[in-house]
């Protein structure tokens, strides 16, 4: 296993945390029973606060098992796609919505280099901390430059993200027991990048391990709206959480509400 110290760039022949993190199902063991009614509740925000109306173009976008996706399109959004570069999670939201006789729109893309045109969208969403991946900020500031170009005028953006609070740089260790496997995560902050780590070791019923490796940079909420307000985005609202509750200093999630002007 390799050990990881403060993070260190992929090296030109070692594949990005966020492409081998993503493969198999791990990561699935980890998040894919997510509270249903969280989802939902999610959703339930979006679809008011965004004006998300169901003819509307919506890109999902770093989706992975496209919960969200899936809840906007049994209601009727039908013209939602999940955006993701992993292709076990994208089957696997395929799959999965399969067997609950639905079908999905999802693409596999890049979300720096998505293969639509200029102002294809009416909304975009980058939900469930799906952002601060790359290895610098300029980088992170392409994710938003590009949802920014893929929206039409007055399209809606939201976004939700960790803040560098206490309570996210000190997560410590900690485990998730699901239907198949247990998984066991390491979490620390590196105050020089200003980076969260995980290790985590996803432990099979059958005895067999898988061990991964994320590194998210997390931004001030000062941080984040600068980043949006340089991609081109305007800024309608900042939230600690889909309950609607204000930003405050002691937020440790932060959720913007923006448009393309």
């Amino acid at each position: 296993m390799t050990q990881h110290g403060p993070h260190q760039p992929s090296a030109p022949d070692e594949e990005p945390w966020w492409i081998t993190n993503y493969r198999g199902s791990a990561y699935v063991e980890r998040y894919g029973s997510h509270d249903a009614a969280t989802t939902e509740r999610d959703v339930d925000f979006l679809v008011s606060r965004l004006g998300l109306r169901t003819g509307h173009t919506i890109l999902d976008l770093c989706c992975a098992f496209a919960r969200h996706t899936r809840e906007l399109t049994r209601r009727g959004y039908g013209r939602t796609t999940g955006v993701d570069l992993s292709q076990d999670m994208l089957r696997h939201a395929a799959a999965t919505a399969e067997a609950a006789g639905e079908r999905l729109s999802l693409l596999h893309a890049d979300v720096r280099d998505l293969p639509l045109d200029d102002g294809h969208a009416d909304a975009a969403l980058l939900l469930f901390n799906s952002f601060g991946f790359l290895d610098t900020p300029e980088e992170d500031l392409d994710v938003l430059r590009e949802a920014h170009r893929v929206l039409r005028a007055g399209g809606r953006f939201a976004m939700d993200h960790f803040t560098p609070h206490p309570n996210t740089i000190a997560m410590g260790s900690r485990s998730v027991r699901s239907g198949n496997a247990h998984t066991a995560q390491d979490v620390t902050w590196d105050p020089v990048s200003r980076r969260l780590n995980r290790e985590t070791t996803t432990t099979y019923g059958d005895g067999t391990t898988e061990t991964s490796y994320s590194s998210v940079r997390l931004y001030t909420p000062d941080e984040l709206t600068g980043m949006l307000q340089a991609a081109g985005f305007r800024i309608d609202a900042q939230l600690s959480g889909y309950d609607g509750r204000p930003l405050s200093a002691d937020s440790s999630r932060h959720l913007v509400l923006a448009h393309r002007p």
